[in-house]
């Protein structure tokens, strides 16, 4: 298994960073005070991410009655929030597309359980009322990249990973086993290479866990909750793959009750179709 890990640990190094835009918008939104001009002058320093911007302006999501033509024109009707997610939508949907799967459903539906993940970490901070609905969507969005890194490189031990799953194995203890971590502790460890926020950092490591979180327990357990309302109404999970074990601390910080689980569903729904249009993921 040490073998194993030193290959694993070297995959992570490996993984192409996040564009310098993405990472720059990041700092930017960090600061106090940020307005939607602080972040389109570094927006519009990349074609494809501002097309995507005025895409999502003139979709039938917004529904504003005349056309946005320009970046900043967008960035006054969207806000810093919205343009930051965007960003980070966009630039995440690469590693999803073409990333060493065998099987090019299995993309999709990652994709999909990642973008709808963020949607529930948004709604779930909303209801939560004290963490950041914009980090919780980027939790949301990123605390499974781990998933792609072992789907990339271990290739050898998926069906063995498979097979345990599919037998009741849990499934963050089979991966200790085969790997010696499990995929938050690498999505983690991409995210500190990426230079996210140790925020973002330790509560994607602790999002299976987020009693054990170091820094915001309150932002790991929206993160656990937003993930586990996906795993319930099987948003890019399939039917045979079993839920994690529900943390009650976590319902009991986010102030939600799984019983709210069918109220979300069809708005997540909604909101996944349109975001497989927007990003053309379908």
């Amino acid at each position: 298994m040490a073998q194993v890990l030193d290959e694993l640990l070297e995959e992570i190094k490996s993984v192409e960073p996040l564009p310098q835009v993405a990472t720059r918008v990041m700092q930017i939104a960090a600061q106090e005070d940020v307005v939607p001009r602080d972040l389109v002058g570094v927006i519009q320093t990349d074609a494809g991410i501002t097309a995507k911007v005025l895409k999502l302006c003139n979709s039938a999501v917004y529904g504003f009655k005349r056309e946005i033509a320009s970046l900043p024109e967008a960035g006054n009707l969207l806000g810093t929030t919205t343009l930051v997610n965007l960003v980070l939508t966009s630039c995440a949907g690469r590693y999803f597309r073409n990333y060493g799967f065998s099987d090019p459903a299995a993309t999709l539906r990652l994709w999909e359980q990642s973008i709808g993940t963020a949607f529930t970490a948004n709604w779930v901070a909303g209801r939560q009322g004290e963490v950041d609905r914009n980090r919780a969507y980027t939790l949301g969005l990123l605390e499974n990249l781990g998933k792609l890194v072992l789907a990339r490189f271990a290739h050898e031990q998926a069906d063995e990973l498979q097979r345990e799953v599919a037998q009741g194995g849990e499934l963050l203890a089979i991966e200790h086993r085969l790997f010696g971590l499990d995929h938050a502790e690498i999505g983690a460890r991409l995210a500190e290479k990426w230079s996210f926020p140790g925020v973002l950092v330790d509560s994607i490591r602790c999002h299976h866990n987020p009693q054990e979180a170091q820094i915001d327990h309150a932002m790991a357990s929206v993160g656990h909750v937003a993930e586990m309302f996906v795993y319930r109404l099987k948003v890019g999970v399939t039917h045979g793959e079993p839920e994690y074990a529900w943390c009650e601390h976590a319902l009991a910080e986010c102030k939600i009750a799984s019983s709210q689980l069918d109220a979300l569903g069809d708005t997540l729904r909604a909101e996944l179709q349109k975001a497989r249009r927007i990003l053309e993921i379908a």
